[in-house]
């Protein structure tokens, strides 16, 4: 259970190993350092120059953030492809494999006026990775250990009490006569405080919450002591940031149960109770890491590479692992991959959504409220961003209303010629203004934190990333990977071009160059080849050297493990896609 509140907010203290000498090489991870079952970071190129040796300043990254920001123009410019459902699992996907790095505090903070780049041995030693790194879905089970008794204790409540084979989801807030069609069962909300604390014998009483520490019993209670009713209990407390990743969460929470109602495994079935808890959670499992590599990689990185990597079993990955001593059950995770290669997707949000019949086209029997979700609504309107008063878009529950359960039919399916705008934007180097203008929830200047680009640039600063130059020199020298470098004029073209200064062409960050790659070399529509790499051997790695992985897997038919025929779905046939995974739950 991870008590994180958003970006940047403290949860635990990183590991300080004290100093590291000058010249030391970074290493990977140190077995044991960090709370029990913590995942690790470390460096796929840990002997790339170092950052404070480039000319590079704080100042030349914040020009080049605000140069990436999209004035405005005609939005069609920026439609893509990619249904937008990919910018979100792709944000689910990253809080499953990690969670640390946009902590400010000691190392990695980016606020002072004044910061350097620290050592890429200290980082490596220090920066604790609070999930655990394999893509097992513990940031939706709860399975992360070493976060605490109480932790300890929401985990068990994540289970429903009256059948404990299931999850515990909730129901929306009605708000007749607008209502949104939902599951028969009515189960439409994630887990909330309130359900856990309200009643005559509350599951959590208050005392309970009461006794613990002050970072807990602020997460919980407000400051007369009330409790946060609206606070979802997830396995990971940033799925609740936003809308549309929180019903997504819901979406494999609501996949888990219908798979206990159809589980067909007969000797799973007569052992029944935590034998059926524990096949249902297998099956979810793997079916997420099929989905990753089976459809979520092909859409997002160039196709070739990916299928290049997985006949390759991911080689970068394998090396990177051979160096590192990660604590059991845990895999470490690049920073090139967290900090810079996998933000590709903010460049795929966009400012608004065609969300359901109330936030976008309309319905006939659905009075629309605005024309568009605007995004950042998507975010207040959470149990992290609940407004303490009722506003006309939004309100004031503790669970969410019926008018802003999503319409998975308009994020899954690719956008037809008539309704271009529902896609993803573009992965290229122009962000949607609203991304500079985010809520501002932490002791961080506004001018740092409510600025996506300005983040980025600086946090990989303060990591002390490896350039793009000089990722794809080692990946060539040190794995015989070949990956082809942007010429001058590709780079420094378009209107970030200007802002390319003071050794940024010659050192180009990591971040902005991903997203460069892709506009140059796909116009938007997947990653480059750096880009494809560094997420491709990435995901893979992790699937592929994990032995509890699907990869890793015998079927029926004693091949590697697939997707087989299930009687979740209405015609029997397998769930292999995300959308599969939302019809199954019965959200779509």
């Amino acid at each position: 259970m991870l008590f994180s509140l958003g970006h940047g907010r403290r949860v635990f203290a990183e590991a300080d190993p004290g100093p590291v000498p000058e010249g030391v090489r970074a290493p990977c991870v140190v077995q044991g350092d960090g709370p029990p079952g913590s995942g690790r970071f470390g460096y796929y190129f840990p002997d790339a120059t170092d950052v404070g040796a480039t000319g590079i300043t704080v100042q030349s990254l914040d020009a080049l953030a605000a140069a990436m920001v999209e004035e405005d123009g005609d939005p069609a410019a920026q439609n893509s492809s990619i249904p937008p459902i990919f910018t979100y699992l792709g944000q689910f996907i990253d809080h499953d494999v990690s969670a640390g790095t946009d902590r400010e505090i000691g190392l990695s903070t980016i606020a002072a006026p004044f910061f350097y780049p620290q050592p890429r041995a200290k980082v490596s030693t220090s920066l604790v990775n609070l999930r655990l790194g394999t893509l097992g879905l513990d940031s939706l089970y709860g399975d992360t250990p070493g976060q605490g008794a109480f932790a300890d204790r929401l985990r068990e409540l994540l289970r429903f009490p009256r059948d404990r084979r299931k999850m515990w989801i909730a129901f929306p807030e009605d708000v007749p006569p607008r209502r949104l069609p939902k599951p028969a069962d009515g189960a439409a909300d994630v887990l909330r405080l309130g359900r856990l604390v309200q009643g005559a014998i509350p599951p959590l009483p208050l005392a309970e919450i009461e006794a613990q520490s002050p970072d807990i019993r602020d997460t919980f209670l407000e400051e007369d002591g009330t409790p946060k009713v609206q606070r979802a209990i997830l396995g990971d407390a940033r799925n609740d940031e936003n809308l549309i990743v929180a019903q997504l969460h819901l979406a494999f929470l609501r996949l888990h149960n219908v798979l206990v109602d159809h589980c067909d495994d007969a000797a799973v079935r007569e052992e029944g109770g935590e034998a059926v808890f524990e096949w249902a959670q297998r099956r979810v499992r793997w079916t997420y890491q099929w989905i990753v590599i089976n459809e979520f990689l092909p859409t997002v990185c160039d196709p070739h590479i990916v299928g290049q990597v997985l006949a390759d079993e991911a080689p970068l990955y394998r090396a990177f692992l051979t160096h590192c001593a990660p604590p059991a059950g845990s895999l470490p995770v690049p920073l090139e991959f967290s900090v810079a290669a996998y933000r590709f997707g903010h460049s795929m949000v966009r400012g608004d959504y065609d969300f359901n019949p109330f936030f976008g086209r309309t319905t006939p029997g659905f009075p629309p409220l605005l024309p568009r979700a605007p995004f950042d609504l998507l975010f207040q309107f959470t149990g992290n961003g609940m407004p303490p008063m009722p506003t006309p878009q939004a309100g004031s529950f503790d669970k969410l209303p019926s008018n802003w359960v999503i319409d998975w039919a308009r994020f899954v399916h690719r956008p037809p010629l008539a309704m271009p705008d529902r896609s993803a934007r573009k992965i290229d180097t122009r962000l949607a203004p609203a991304l500079d203008r985010m809520r501002n929830e932490t002791d961080l200047p506004a001018e740092v934190f409510q600025k996506l680009a300005t983040r980025n640039l600086r946090r990989g600063f303060r990591l002390n990333l490896p350039s793009a130059q000089d990722c794809i020199r080692h990946l060539d020298e040190e794995h015989g990977i070949a990956v082809r470098p942007l010429s001058l004029a590709e780079l420094t073209g378009g209107r970030t071009g200007p802002a390319l200064c003071d050794g940024l062409i010659e050192h180009t960050p990591l971040w902005f160059y991903v997203l460069k790659e892709a506009e140059v070399q796909a116009n938007g529509e997947y990653l480059g080849g750096l880009g494809s790499h560094l997420v491709a051997q990435t995901l893979v790695g992790l699937i592929v050297q994990d032995p509890t992985s699907y990869w890793n897997a015998k079927g029926a038919d004693g091949q590697r493990w697939s997707p087989p025929a299930t009687a979740a779905m209405p015609d029997g046939d397998p769930i292999d896609s995300i959308a599969d995974v939302l019809k199954a739950a019965l959200v779509l």
